[in-house]
């Protein structure tokens, strides 16, 4: 009995201890910046960065989506421009709302690698609300080939649907390719893909902030 509440003492110790290093450490990485240099070149297009307050997704216009994606994406008429976010599969299908959130979707996405999906949104219009930033033609195209890169491909070579997932009639599903962690979160996938193509952004953070605080 002694050894069995020493084991759990020790667990419970060690679990405190590690939310107080990560929690920690998101914050002083997040203000450390890293790339940010003028990208010289032909203007690719504008990106736009939006927050719900927890998650970030990157916003694209429809036109400057390439042929080969958008065609597979389905856009309804009238939309301008599409939001994609990477994140943990069954927290993005099992919880909808907040208020719908179980401990168990909650520790399972956090402390374990789970499999993953890619919710894409469609928008009528710019949100004056959202952050942005101008790219460069090269910037532009790395940026898409990271895109591409997040949605699993099926035998035929072609991204695939999870049918009937959405929140709305105007967001969809599809499979990703990645495991989510608590070191690899929707928000570290944002920062990634900004370390790409070279904009300003914190060396690591799982937070919105981290890489909001760097942009217009």
């Amino acid at each position: 009995m002694k050894t069995a509440w020493l084991f759990v003492k020790r667990f419970l110790l060690f679990v405190v201890g590690f939310i107080i290093l990560y929690v920690a450490f998101s914050f002083l990485l997040s203000y450390i910046p890293v790339g940010g240099k003028a990208a010289k070149g032909t203007k690719g297009g504008t990106l736009y960065v939006h927050s719900n307050g927890v998650h970030l997704d990157l916003i694209l216009p429809l036109e400057l989506v390439p042929d080969q994606l958008r065609n597979q994406l389905s856009a309804a008429a009238g939309t301008k421009l599409l939001a994609f976010g990477w994140g943990d599969k069954g927290f993005y299908l099992d919880t909808p709302t907040w208020a719908e959130l179980k401990a168990s979707t909650a520790i399972k996405a956090m402390f374990l690698p789970s499999p993953t999906a890619m919710h894409v949104t469609e928008y009528g219009s710019i949100n004056n609300n959202w952050s942005k930033v101008a790219l460069t033609q090269v910037q532009w195209t790395d940026l898409i080939k990271y895109l591409e890169a997040g949605f699993k491909l099926n035998e035929a070579g072609r991204i695939t649907e999870i049918v009937g997932k959405g929140y709305t009639p105007h967001d969809r599903f599809y499979e990703a390719n990645g495991n989510y962690s608590c070191f690899k979160t929707c928000n570290t996938w944002v920062n990634t893909g900004m370390k790409r193509i070279g904009v300003k952004t914190a060396v690591w953070t799982p937070m919105d902030k981290g890489v909001l605080r760097y942009l217009e």
